[in-house]
């Protein structure tokens, strides 16, 4: 007899559950991926201005030291707008670094995801592991509303290209700043 005890019939059941959970790991390692790619695109612009305004104020320093009352004047204004466009730049840099943590919250909870039903399969000890009951403590675990929407399209039986599917025309439908994004 093994460690847990399925009865035969529920056997599909609990194989299908878990294809299904295993389907929404790859949908929300695919989720994070494609959202930290667009990410990472917004914090590599951010950066490139960052350089080129860093180049423009040195060269309106030059500016500074001209005999020409004018220019100077004009090389203080323009230093000026370039330092209100660098602090601007650096909030893009930070905001866009914050995917970071939430791609890394995400993968924590993927992890964490996949080693429950092992966990709960060797600690049954002959009995039958609560299919229901785990996932329902992995959903628990889920800080975002876009892993819990994953997770409950998983339960509805959606495959995981039909999960980043629907996932990515809720985006779509969801005005900015209404869909939560962490």
């Amino acid at each position: 007899m093994s460690a847990v005890d399925i009865k035969p019939t529920a056997n599909a059941d609990v194989v299908t559950e878990l294809r299904r959970f295993l389907e929404l790991g790859a949908a929300q390692l695919c989720s994070a991926v494609r959202e930290s790619d667009a990410r990472v695109d917004k914090l590599a612009s951010a950066i490139s201005l960052v350089a080129t305004d860093a180049r423009a104020v040195e060269q309106a320093v030059v500016s500074l030291d001209a005999t020409d009352v004018a220019t100077a004047q004009h090389a203080r204004q323009r230093i000026g707008e370039l330092a209100a466009a660098l602090r601007a730049h650096a909030e893009a840099t930070i905001t866009a670094l914050q995917f970071y943590d939430k791609l890394i919250q995400r993968l924590t909870h993927v992890r964490e995801g996949l080693v429950m039903p092992s966990d709960a399969a060797g600690s049954a000890k002959r009995a039958a592991v609560d299919w229901k009951g785990l996932l329902e403590q992995v959903r628990a675990r889920y800080s975002t509303v876009e892993e819990r929407v994953l997770f409950d399209f998983m339960m509805l039986g959606l495959a995981a290209d039909q999960m980043s599917s629907a996932l990515t025309g809720l985006r779509a439908a969801t005005a900015a700043g209404q869909f939560e994004a962490f």
